[in-house]
């Protein structure tokens, strides 16, 4: 369970300008309980390819790094990620979003069961790459492998995303993936297995902290993307991002698709 904030403009803006301040104070709230730590990936050159990455175990809300970060970095396109650790994952720096490899950022909000299966995803070659021990950056090793064998990057989204609805058992697959070109946003997760109103319950939050809903907002200044808990609304200008969906924003332009993930086998998740 965690949350996602991701950003895309024409010109360089820290987290703070992209968003808006009202919005990002809620984001920074919500690590009160999303509260294993934080990271943010950015490039940071407008147009370069470079990404960097920074993250902590500590609490958004009770690190003054994270302010340093999302009020003094800048950057055209780039995510920040709150962290609520799945049981049984350690909350250690290698553990902590976002995961860079092979030029690509990645973070996810959600869990894969069975745990002990997950190895299932990854050939021995891309298992010997892995830094941590999260569902989290199987998940993102397996979408490269398929990048490396040649898939397009939205093909080889929407396959990892479907095998892993038809083999295992998520809760969900939101993600953001940040390349040279674009940012990625995956909305996918399955109702049934991802009750909020009780899990809200359980955890003494409201529903919207721990819904899987993301919403995105376009504009002249910036396109943004965040999960629920900032108090999204359609006046405000924010927009539902449908369930087994895959948005793609081009840097620069900031022009966007939305694609289905669906099919059969991850049928009645919408």
């Amino acid at each position: 369970m965690c949350r996602l904030l991701a950003w895309v403009a024409p010109q360089p803006l820290t987290v703070a300008e992209a968003v808006g301040e009202s919005e990002l104070a809620a984001f920074r709230r919500l690590s009160l309980q999303h509260s294993d730590g934080w990271g943010i990936a950015y490039h940071p050159a407008a147009g370069g390819s470079d990404i960097r990455t920074q993250h902590s175990t500590l609490a958004a809300a009770r690190d003054p790094a994270f302010d340093a970060a999302v009020r003094g970095t800048s950057s055209d396109a780039g995510f920040a990620h709150l962290r609520w650790a799945t049981p049984g994952l350690p909350v250690v720096e290698e553990n902590t979003h976002p995961f860079l490899h092979d030029g690509w950022a990645f973070a996810h909000n959600g869990a894969i069961h069975p745990q002990g299966r997950l190895d299932e995803l990854l050939s021995p070659r891309w298992l010997r790459r892995m830094r941590g021990t999260t569902d989290s950056e199987r998940y993102f090793l397996a979408i490269l492998a398929r990048i490396d064998e040649g898939m397009s990057v939205r093909d080889a989204i929407a396959t990892t995303v479907r095998e892993i609805f038809t083999r295992f058992q998520p809760t969900g697959l939101n993600a953001m993936l940040l390349g040279a070109d674009a940012l990625y946003v995956v909305s996918a997760f399955d109702p049934v297995r991802a009750p909020v109103l009780e899990e809200a319950e359980n955890r003494g939050v409201p529903p919207d902290a721990v819904s899987y809903d993301l919403h995105h907002r376009g504009g002249e200044h910036s396109y943004v993307v965040a999960s629920s808990g900032l108090g999204q609304t359609s006046s405000a200008g924010w927009d539902h991002l449908p369930n087994m969906t895959l948005l793609r924003i081009e840097r620069g332009t900031l022009r966007t698709a939305v694609d289905s993930l669906a099919t059969d086998a991850v049928a009645g998740r919408g």
